[in-house]
């Protein structure tokens, strides 16, 4: 398989538009376009925006991201809150559940990792 390169600016001209978060918990305005790539199983990347608001984590596999604008805090189910800023790298481990509140407009690059045990 190739390595897989993009900057978000050219990634964001050539995804579809962006899809709304499924589940706000107020008034946030979240889009996420991505990509597939083949590897030992589907994964997928892309960029993610967010306005300030607040809002529930939806995605159950293992994500890393690199966050390249804004500020947020991220509340775990388990855990201490993680305050988390342009600049930042996350990992975030399959079925990490938790709270968004999103301070300044956040974007970020991901990659979630759909692959099979």
């Amino acid at each position: 398989m190739p390595i897989v390169s993009f900057r978000p600016d050219d990634l964001l001209q050539a995804l579809p538009a962006p899809v709304p978060v499924k589940v706000p918990l107020g008034e946030p305005v979240a889009a996420t376009r991505s990509t597939s790539f083949n590897g030992a199983a589907a994964s997928r990347a892309g960029v993610w925006e967010c306005s300030p608001g607040t809002w529930r984590r939806q995605v159950l596999q293992a994500e890393f991201c690199t966050f390249i604008e804004g500020e947020a805090v991220f509340e775990p189910d388990d855990g201490e809150p993680l305050h988390i800023r342009a600049g930042d790298a996350v990992y975030f481990p399959a079925n990490t559940g938790g709270i968004w509140r999103i301070l300044k407009t956040l974007k970020k690059t991901f990659v979630v990792f759909d692959e099979q045990p």
